[in-house]
């Protein structure tokens, strides 16, 4: 039986005995629960989600010019080193003219280097 089956019995009894006031201090205890159960539901999501981030800055292969790669990706994507940075977001830049690459979420201009 878990924690919340056993305070929704403990309720029951409680309020067939007739105590009111432990019958509110048991409602207050389940509404406690709850809330400490979608704390622990975001924080899982929340470490998850870092624990993706990690996994992905080991994956990135940084240079000179503003961009980033994966190592993992059998063909080299670049990637906006700036929304990274910022947000966390893998943008793929894209060639917009001769030796210009643009990011389209941050319009970011990268211009092409020999190292490129």
């Amino acid at each position: 039986m878990g924690l919340y089956e056993g305070i929704k019995d403990v309720i029951g009894i409680a309020q067939k005995a007739d105590n009111i006031e432990l019958y509110r201090q048991l409602l207050d205890l389940e509404a406690q629960a709850l809330d400490m159960q979608a704390e622990i539901t975001r924080l899982r999501e929340e470490n998850a989600d870092l624990k993706k981030i990690k996994d992905i800055e080991q994956d990135i292969e940084y240079y000179v010019d503003p961009y980033i790669t994966k190592k993992t990706d059998q063909k080299p994507i670049k990637y906006c080193a700036a929304c990274w940075a910022d947000k966390g977001n893998l943008v793929p830049i894209q060639k917009s003219r001769e030796r210009v690459y643009l990011c389209p979420l941050c319009n970011a201009r990268i211009i092409e280097t020999d190292s490129f």
